[in-house]
């Protein structure tokens, strides 16, 4: 018997219970939103700027990545997420810098977010506490702050609902209440069929992480999935602890497909997955179809998947929800721990070193 047909076999790979904070997510959604609905911050604060710069790393970029492209065609500012130290040259007293960060100690993110005090740029930090919420509150900076105990990769119920809050409530979009509770419902439904205990018969992340055991995942979105298709390979790599490569569309039509001249190793090793919506420019979803008839002519497996729910919000966060359960089931394919990222804390205490 498959192990994704023993959900006590799971239970003993997953110690810790990633399966849980994945179940979670819906109810992650409702608390942030209410919890972004009690918050209070003077909108003045973005007031005359020109751009939105948002710090992150991790989880806590991808969240603004996703936010950035859920309103797009609605915030008159530009949104730019920056993974890295220190700030772009640009940013000034024009700029609105917000520092995310989940545990409010990522030394990229403070990095940033000092320099942005020397710049005398406008600053906002979301955080569950930590060097930056302490920061905050001792210049009385706006902070939003929250609690959820997990992994930040788990946590983008938070990350990604603070975020499209904090939006709202400085007035660069509409309240989009309806469009979040909608969503959430809609996460709830999803969550009836692809849980742990369904059969992979009937379970489609289950399917997708046969479909990807022992091979490369690979990942396509466009617009607003593009972050997601990003979203889906680093939950690939921490959770499966697998490589996973992602491209986004219009560009790879400027140079991945290239590569098919060469398809050897990809024929035998990728599989890839287009993250497809409705809602994508017409000439996007043409470039899809004509790039999987240039897989399939160069005998690279592929398929589509088209997320539902009704506008952005809802596609995002149905779509993050299926690529959540299908890493966790790839994990428990490879017959690894999903939680740890034992690299990662080696990586930290070696650079605590230098």
């Amino acid at each position: 018997m498959s192990i994704l047909n023993d959900p006590a076999a799971m239970g003993r790979l997953d110690p810790d219970g990633m399966i849980e904070r994945i179940r979670e997510f819906p109810d992650q959604v409702r608390d942030a939103w209410a919890n972004v609905s009690g918050w209070t911050v003077d909108p003045s604060v973005v007031a005359g700027a020109h751009e939105i710069l948002v710090l992150g790393m991790g989880g806590s970029a991808i969240g603004a990545d996703l936010v950035a492209g859920a309103i797009s065609s609605d915030t008159p500012l530009p949104i730019t997420v920056h993974r890295g130290y220190g700030l772009p040259a640009w940013v000034d007293g024009d700029t609105l810098v917000i520092a995310s960060s989940y545990s409010g100690g990522t030394e990229e993110t403070l990095s940033g977010w000092r320099a942005a005090a020397e710049r005398g740029a406008r600053r906002l930090a979301v955080t569950t506490g930590g060097t930056l919420a302490a920061e905050a509150e001792a210049e009385g900076l706006p902070l939003l702050t929250f609690r959820y105990d997990s992994q930040p990769r788990a946590a983008l119920g938070h990350s990604f609902t603070l975020m499209l809050g904090v939006m709202w409530k400085l007035g660069l979009i509409d309240d989009p209440t309806p469009r979040v509770k909608a969503a959430a419902d809609l996460l709830d439904e999803a969550q009836q069929a692809w849980g742990i205990a369904e059969p992979v018969e009937a379970n489609w992340p289950k399917q997708i992480a046969q479909w990807w055991n022992g091979a490369l995942p690979v990942v396509f979105g466009a617009e607003h999935l593009a972050a997601m298709a990003r979203r889906w390979t680093t939950q690939i790599n921490e959770n499966s602890k697998a490589w996973a490569l992602w491209a986004e569309m219009p560009e790879l039509n400027h140079n991945l497909v290239v590569g098919l001249e060469r398809a050897s190793t990809v024929r035998r090793d990728a599989r890839v997955i287009s993250l497809l919506s409705t809602s994508y420019h017409a000439r996007n979803r043409a470039r899809f179809d004509i790039t999987h008839s240039l897989l399939d002519e160069a005998n690279v497996a592929a398929t589509t998947i088209e997320p539902r729910g009704e506008e952005r919000i809802g596609e995002i966060l149905w779509t993050n929800l299926l690529g959540d359960y299908a890493s966790y089931y790839l994990a428990m394919l490879y017959a690894v721990d999903p939680t740890p990222v034992e690299p990662i804390r080696q990586l930290k205490e070696a650079l605590a070193g230098l």
